[in-house]
């Protein structure tokens, strides 16, 4: 396949043939939507009003989803052309005008008192079978849902409560300047927050380190304003909280994903308490690296430098497909039918968006955005945006439209599962030991900084709220102290921590995501043990796997996770993840001793 042949572009023919069909689509949409919030006024009059309601509400939903998707799918395609940006235009005015005018229905739901809402589900079987696991979601949040006025009010503070996040944005990505740095062929060149990691990456120590020290000096003028910035956000965070009745931010952050304090608690105890592993590989990238002393300048470096295959895409798609025939027969035929019918984009080119993506909605296909350049990485991309793809077809498949989509806490599941499953079946299928080696590697990179890192950033958001919420000044000196100590317990004395590090909280966006990163965390370390028990044969592991994948959101996302044999309220998954991470360790060293 080449960059100029047309089933290297996506069909989007199948959701509208033209865009007339398409402004025909947009134009009867727009009056549904403006004749809905009449419905709403008399939904919860009786039960059969409520089913009607939420019968319109999900097919108005799909249908403003489906134009999004066009248009978001064509705009994605060429961002330069006129005709695209028209239509994403309107499909942007669609979407706020829809969100505006359905807005209240939660509202109105929550006013019902729940002897009435239980009533309703009983005497009306068709309310309960069909939207009873949609508004038990909504109805749970009665406990933390104030009046119409103090809804208002709240709403109105909405931009005012942002101000930490969006001022951190403009201060790092716009108006921080740092020092030039003179980089491996002696140019002395600017250092930016952005170009940062590929200096820490580079081949020469003393690049490296002038890169690490002038970064941190940078961002260290500016300790107090992050400081102040940070402490601003959690504030809001709390006071959010506390005015909606939960018990701290933290509990508010998680309510929505059905996980609780304790289950964070678990995830952070876990994996803390299998350091041991993570020390050694440090200890092992010390002696590949050959150097005195590993300091943090040094952990980014590539260990595996001389390897480099390329793939033509035909070749792509066919590890991937070999790979995820693991999973069976059924599955391997829904993913190669999706890319005969070209779901996928493929290469680069003027004006489209960069990076990858899977999209699409309920009603069409779950189409995949590559920029493919034959790449390693453009494989295991691959591989990891059809996981998403295929997640989202089994789910579409089996469920109505109102629970035919997944939450985010379990999305990075199947993508990363695919992953993990290509990486095992290429070191099974090559006799080069570079290749081995760089796989490896690439594996042991994702353990380190998926699971073990963001479950320090975990911990830091933890522990800052924990201060914060006990009364404390959080200060620069304190935040910076309370990160370095978390450093000493993370690196374990294995990496030398140069005094910078105790900075780097500064530099990390995250923590103005109100709790996120333990998500990063959750779908490596579970999809670790699924691929575990897929790989090991167990029984019923692909019968729950695939029981998984076609939840969409009738359950939550904890116990959607059960269902793929993934519970994350014990231990077992933990033990499972860290001890693949240590297997590759070991992989790895054996391999590099064979030279």
């Amino acid at each position: 396949m080449h960059q100029n042949d047309i089933n290297a572009n996506w069909d989007l023919t199948p959701i509208y043939q033209t865009v007339s069909d398409w402004e025909n689509a947009y134009q009867e949409t727009e009056t549904n939507v403006k004749a809905f919030p009449p419905i709403m006024e008399t939904m919860t009059d009786s039960a059969e009003n409520l089913y009607n309601a939420c019968k319109h509400l999900t097919l108005l939903s799909a249908d403003v989803e489906k134009l999004y998707t066009y248009a978001h799918l064509r705009y994605s395609e060429n961002t330069k052309n006129n005709e695209s940006r028209q239509l994403m235009g309107k499909a942007q005015n669609l979407l706020t005008e829809f969100s505006g005018a359905v807005a209240p229905f939660d509202t109105i739901i929550l006013k019902m008192d729940e002897t009435q809402f239980s009533s309703y589900l009983k005497d009306f079987p068709a309310l309960e079978t069909e939207y009873g696991i949609m508004l038990k979601n909504v109805f749970r949040y009665k406990p933390h849902t104030l009046t119409e006025t103090e809804e208002k009010l709240i709403a109105s503070f909405s931009k005012q409560m942002a101000t930490a996040e969006d001022t951190y944005e403009t201060l790092t990505t716009s108006d921080m300047k740092f020092e030039n740095i003179t980089d491996e062929d002696g140019n002395s060149v600017e250092l930016t927050n952005t170009n940062y990691s590929l200096y820490m990456r580079s081949q020469k120590r003393e690049v490296r380190q002038l890169a690490f020290k002038t970064l941190y000096k940078g961002f260290e003028q500016f300790r107090n304003t992050f400081a102040s910035l940070y402490a601003g956000q959690i504030e809001v965070e709390k006071v959010s909280a506390k005015v909606r009745n939960y018990d701290s931010a933290l509990q508010a952050s998680l309510f929505p994903d059905y996980v609780t304090p304790e289950i964070y608690q678990n995830i952070i105890d876990n994996i803390s308490g299998h350091l041991d592993v993570l020390f050694r590989y440090y200890r092992l990238k010390k002696e590949v690296l050959g150097v005195d002393e590993l300091h943090i300048y040094d952990i980014y470096q590539p260990l595996i430098k001389e390897y480099d295959k390329k793939f033509t895409y035909d070749e792509a798609v066919e590890t991937v497909l070999n790979a995820v025939s693991i999973f069976g027969q059924e599955y391997v035929d829904i993913l190669r039918q999706g890319y005969a019918d070209r779901w996928v984009d493929v290469y680069p080119k003027e004006g489209k968006v960069g990076g990858a993506f899977s999209g699409g909605c309920a009603t069409t296909a779950p189409y995949i955005l590559l920029n493919f350049q034959g790449l390693d990485d453009d494989v295991s991309t691959l591989a990891h945006e059809s996981g998403h793809s295929m997640h989202s077809w089994f789910t579409r498949k089996n469920n109505p439209l109102q629970y035919a989509d997944y939450r985010i806490f379990v999305a990075e599941v199947p993508s990363t599962v695919n992953e993990l499953i290509l990486a095992y079946y290429r070191l099974e299928h090559t006799d080069n030991r570079l290749e081995k080696l760089s796989i490896l590697e690439n594996l042991l990179e994702l353990y380190k900084s998926t699971i073990y890192r963001q479950v320090m950033f975990a911990e830091f958001e933890q522990l800052t709220h924990s201060l914060s919420e006990s009364g404390e000044i959080l200060t620069a000196d304190l935040l910076c102290d309370e990160y370095y100590k978390l450093n000493q317990k993370y690196f374990g004395g294995e990496v030398v921590l140069d005094e910078e590090i105790a900075r780097e909280w500064m530099r990390i966006p995250h923590f103005y995501y109100n709790f996120y990163v333990y998500k990063y965390a959750v779908g490596l370390t579970a999809a670790s043990h699924i691929v575990k028990r897929i790989r090991n044969h167990e029984e019923g592991a692909l019968e729950s796997y695939f029981a998984f994948l076609k939840l969409g959101t009738t359950k939550n996302p904890i116990d959607s996770l059960k269902v793929a044999g993934v519970d994350m309220t014990g231990t077992d998954v933990f033990d499972s993840a860290v001890a693949m991470f240590s297997e590759l360790i070991d992989e790895f060293e054996t391999l590099w001793k064979e030279k």
